[in-house]
């Protein structure tokens, strides 16, 4: 990660994926499972390519191992 780069933050986080399944940001928990609420595999990449785009790491099996707003934010933390 550049020193000029910031990870996004767990609320960042949820309205990127609010966005992507058409929920309300307010209605993800941190712990809600991502896949239960309908992001896909492609959504998933989406939001990877977006984040390296920004500069930073993550990759697809740290993200799709444990689909949580929550464990999203301390991969990027």
């Amino acid at each position: 990660m550049s020193p000029t780069t910031t990870a996004p933050t767990a609320d960042e986080i949820r309205e990127a994926v609010a966005e992507l399944v058409g929920f309300h940001a307010r209605d993800i928990a941190d712990d809600a499972n991502l896949i239960a609420l309908g992001l896909k595999s492609l959504h998933i990449m989406q939001l990877i390519n977006v984040w390296r785009r920004a500069g930073l790491t993550v990759s697809f099996k740290e993200l799709a191992d444990e689909p949580t707003v929550a464990a999203w934010a301390r991969t990027f933390s």
